[in-house]
């Protein structure tokens, strides 16, 4: 296999690009939802009220009488959760419909991925990359672009590999560990990563990265041309025309930012 032979961006790549942005967006919002029901982490199961490494809530609740986690919810807004404004059921209805999407996509990305040779974006073939990678962080903090690569330079791709196999299965993992169901019968899953609490925590600081590497890497799209970059992903051909390309991509945005304000409403108001 000639490794120098461009690998382009076909058209199922576009596709669960674009699907995998939708299910991801929603994904975040639902789960900023979810946290909203008890806006406290913890590392083990067994952890007292106050032992907490991380929370997001200015709420402290009196020692001199009694409460419940009920007292610690804290209400989300709509502009960051869906759909905001303490609704637990709602958000995890959303949660668990976004998630069968994120997997369905994410399944068809990874089949035709090791269908086709596109599996040399994510996949490095040499220990070279790590060195290349490096370069490539320097190249960037000195506000330069680095060489490109076909079609990721190796800080990109090693990005990508470690959001796909292995952020993204972390995550598959730690969600199905916080089911209450599946810990009853299969007490002993939980705890392969230290318990309920801990696979939350990993959790949230799982949606943490992601949400992290979503900023930069749409800060690199601007950073390498917008109109360039949409051309590669929305047409498939950086040679194809800018105007176009970006138009259609920020039609797809809009597209998206749109099914979040409906979602949002709809749910508030059904």
């Amino acid at each position: 296999m000639d490794d120098t032979l461009p690998l382009g961006f076909p058209l199922w790549i576009r596709l669960t690009h674009f699907f995998n942005f939708l299910f991801i967006t929603l994904l975040i919002r639902s789960g900023i939802e979810i946290i909203g029901a008890h806006p406290k982490f913890y590392w083990r199961d067994d952890s007292l009220p106050g032992s907490e490494w991380f929370r997001l809530t200015k709420k402290r609740l009196p020692k001199s009488q009694l409460w419940t986690s009920e007292d610690e919810i804290e209400p989300m807004s709509r502009w960051t959760a869906l759909p905001g404004e303490n609704n637990l059921g709602l958000g995890r209805h959303w949660h668990f419909w976004a998630v069968n999407g994120w997997l369905l996509a994410g399944l068809i990305y990874v089949v035709l991925l090791f269908a086709t040779p596109q599996w040399r974006r994510l996949l490095p073939t040499s220990w070279d990359v790590f060195p290349a990678a490096w370069q490539a962080i320097v190249a960037y903090f000195h506000l330069r672009l680095p060489p490109e690569g076909n079609p990721f330079n190796a800080i990109q791709q090693l990005t990508y590999c470690f959001v796909i196999f292995i952020l993204s299965p972390l995550q598959i993992v730690t969600g199905i560990m916080m089911s209450p169901a599946l810990g009853a019968r299969f007490p002993w899953f939980p705890r392969m990563l230290g318990g309920r609490q801990a696979a939350r925590s990993l959790h949230f600081i799982g949606l943490i990265v992601f949400s992290g590497f979503i900023i930069v890497h749409i800060s690199l799209v601007f950073a390498h041309g917008f109109g360039r970059e949409m051309a590669k992903i929305v047409l498939g051909d950086e040679a194809s025309s800018y105007a176009l390309a970006a138009i259609i991509g920020l039609l797809a945005i809009a597209a998206v930012i749109a099914f979040h304000i409906w979602g949002t409403r709809y749910s508030l108001v059904s």
